[in-house]
């Protein structure tokens, strides 16, 4: 019975060593990518400010509360010291916090805009958001 156990442990342990190394392999080769009409991207690197949490937070209840449901639409929350999403940062020229608004090869960079509202005024964020990605839907 010790034999089994041991064993049994020896194999989960195996198990978990190597998804761990796959998903690592997976991260560093691929390149991420957009998958929606319509994205609200909001890029930071891992200390933030109250204010850049804010204005992720704003950036991320505006597409909870409006677009979560929608097919065209989707939020990404991304970490740009992730090597993951290295390629696509540079691609956008990003090196801090920012918040765009992609459709395909077009954007909006509302970043001055969301750290002037995201916490004096975070409904005019809010509206701001809206009125580009519904802009972006529509045409």
């Amino acid at each position: 019975m010790k034999n089994f156990i041991g064993i049994f442990t020896l194999v989960c342990l195996i198990a978990l060593v190597s998804c761990k190394n796959s998903v690592e392999k997976k991260s560093e080769n691929e390149e991420f990518k957009l998958e929606k009409k319509v994205s609200i991207v909001y890029f930071h690197g891992e200390r933030r400010c109250p204010t850049c949490i804010a204005v992720g937070d704003v950036a991320k209840e505006v597409y909870d509360s409006k677009y979560n449901k929608n097919n065209d639409v989707a939020f990404y929350d991304i970490n740009i010291e992730d090597n993951y999403y290295k390629k696509f940062a540079e691609k956008y020229e990003v090196a801090g916090s920012v918040l765009l608004i992609i459709k395909k090869s077009e954007f909006e960079d509302i970043t001055g805009f969301a750290f002037q509202n995201a916490t004096r005024n975070p409904e005019l964020l809010k509206e701001k958001i809206e009125s580009i990605v519904n802009n972006y839907i529509e045409n």
